[in-house]
């Protein structure tokens, strides 16, 4: 993969260099403009963020072995052990790691920002043809808070140089430690004796135990490091409640885990105990939610990767005089410039009478009138604004030969009812197919369900977001087709095994990309069950301190469904 190069390091290396002399130069700040972060609706209370991150802390060891200062947070605290790391694989066991901590200093996923090295530039194909291709570099949490509060005093303490000089080099003051123990007394004493809205720093200790030893219990040498950093902990809460009017400041303390590891030392694939990391949101007002999300698996479909069967049949069509109910559980990637637009009008889960097509930033159902309809049916389910995963269902019911009655629901909530004067063709035994197309961004799906009715609106609203349909379900006989893109359900390589006996299976034309994520479907979220992932921090630190939510960023915030805890003045 070619990368946007040597005239981008040019220039940043350039604005790195003037952001250097600017920081240099200390001015007043107009009081139009110096101003506090202040808790809502009170100008006496201060608001202040402290983020610690302990590299290497692999959540289910954190848990069995929890460690005192970490344990006494949990009562105050929206936590858990489950969170889940960036899927990304590294090559270098020298470099930073860059994905990850871009991923959580922006708040975009790592699909989205594409950083993959220590220069901190996104790895993009260059098009020669193109001289005006955009490269999109997203802002970090630094300037998300800035933006909305230009005298905001922000600090960052790392060990890593690149980090420090290519993406943390807009913090009023950052910088490169040499230990941990150097790590902690700065951020101590700059706790004691500023006050700054943000501090960020980061513990390497135990990711290096792990590396050499084992990420595992089994490694005294990494429990150790384990609770060294708890005690760091404990010596910065210490330091918070001898602050000199800490009783007017609300802080949030955030702890988070980069990565994962393995108990053979390993760190740097995309396994589950690589991916397993531990999340932390502690506040003295909070009441304790241990969050249980669950996580899914996705498979990707893009230009390159697609998926088809042979229908000869017509299992599938929603021809002339048939009936058909779909439901497709998807989750869309940002595109290479940001956002989910682009041209062209392709398909991704398509038969000849039917399909689900992509407009630009719109996902659209569409259906041919065929020889005795009037009319062809093009509507939108919805204009894509997030990669959260997404219910798509659509209830196909031929009321003639030559009219049809159709029902298409996004999240469980009806958008389009009609009939029409579509037939659909007569004959439709073209093959089933899912990708293969230049849509404009890529897509994952969970799971694919096809009916050979049309399921009534009861049914619809209990499925959709429901995964793993037992056989036991009222209308699972009308099931003709369902697929679950999990690992266990692939079979030769290439092919995912129909769960309806007797019904064809999914090929693939290459080995399927199988990806796990968080589940975000509606219901999940709703719960308040989630699995954190390293996009979901900066959303929790930019409502903590007031700053709007940036409706194009990938993480998404739910601290806020806490808010009333955070009024416990009042009720005292």
């Amino acid at each position: 993969m070619k990368k946007v190069n040597h005239t981008i390091y040019t220039y940043l290396f350039i604005g790195v260099g003037v952001l250097n002399l600017l920081s240099c130069t200390k001015y007043d700040t107009p009081a139009a403009i110096e101003r506090d972060i202040l808790e809502n609706g009170d100008s006496n209370v201060k608001r202040r963020v402290l983020w610690i991150n302990m590299e290497g802390a692999v959540g289910q060891i954190v848990k069995n072995h929890i460690p005192t200062h970490i344990n006494a947070m949990l009562p105050h605290s929206k936590y858990t052990f489950e969170s889940l790391s960036d899927n990304r694989i590294q090559e270098d066991p020298d470099a930073e790691d860059a994905t990850n901590w871009t991923t959580l200093l922006t708040g975009m996923n790592a699909a989205t920002h594409r950083v993959m090295d220590d220069s901190y530039i996104p790895n993009l194909d260059v098009d020669p043809s193109n001289p005006e291709q955009k490269v999109n570099y997203y802002p970090n949490v630094i300037t998300h808070i800035t933006d909305s509060y230009p005298s905001a005093k922000t600090l960052c303490v790392t060990p890593y140089r690149n980090l420090n000089g290519n993406m943390l080099n807009n913090a009023y003051r950052t910088v490169t430690s040499t230990s941990d123990e150097e790590s902690r007394d700065l951020v101590i004493a700059s706790i004691k004796n500023e006050d700054m809205n943000f501090t960020l720093v980061s513990f390497t200790g135990l990711a290096e135990q792990g590396k050499s030893g084992g990420f595992s219990a089994n490694n005294t040498a990494y429990i150790d490091a384990l609770n060294t950093l708890d005690g760091y902990i404990g010596e910065c809460l210490e330091a918070i409640n001898g602050r000199e009017g800490v009783e007017n400041e609300d802080w949030l303390v955030v702890i988070t885990s980069g990565h994962g590891g393995k108990a053979d030392g390993s760190w740097l694939g995309a396994s589950q105990e690589e991916r397993n990391t531990m999340c932390i949101f502690y506040y003295q007002g909070y009441a304790s939610v241990e969050m249980k999300g669950t996580t899914l698996y996705g498979v990707l479909f893009d230009q390159n990767n697609s998926a088809r069967l042979a229908d000869p049949d017509q299992i599938y069509s929603a021809g002339q005089g048939r009936s058909l109910s779909v439901e497709a559980l998807m989750r869309f990637e940002q595109g290479p410039t940001g956002g989910f637009g682009g041209s062209g009008w392709q398909g991704m889960i398509r038969k000849r009478s039917w399909s689900f097509h992509r407009e630009r930033t719109e996902v659209v159902f569409r259906m041919e009138q065929g020889e005795k309809g009037k009319n062809a049916i093009q509507k939108n389910f919805t204009t894509l604004t997030n990669s959260l995963w997404h219910s798509y269902q659509l209830g196909i019911h031929a009321l003639t030969d030559s009219t049809k009655g159709y029902l298409m629901m996004y999240d469980g909530e009806i958008k389009v009812r009609e009939t029409s004067n579509t037939a659909g063709y007569l004959e439709d035994k073209n093959d089933l197919q899912i990708g293969g197309t230049s849509i404009p961004t890529n897509y994952y799906i969970t799971e694919l369900r096809i009916w050979d009715k049309m399921l009534d609106d009861k049914t619809f609203e209990d499925l959709y977001s429901e995964l793993n349909i037992p056989s036991t379900h009222s209308e699972y006989k009308h099931l003709v087709g369902y697929w679950k893109f999990t690992p266990d359900q692939l079979m030769n390589g290439n092919t995912f095994k129909n769960q309806v006996e007797g019904m064809p299976d999914l090929v693939f034309n290459t080995t399927p990309h199988i990806v796990e994520f968080a589940n975000t479907l509606p219901s999940q979220r709703q719960s308040g069950n989630l699995i954190i992932e390293n996009a979901m921090i900066v959303p929790q630190v930019l409502y903590w301190l007031n700053v709007g939510q940036i409706s194009t960023m990938d993480g998404f915030s739910f601290i806020d469904n806490f808010n009333r805890e955070e009024e416990w003045r009042e009720i005292e």
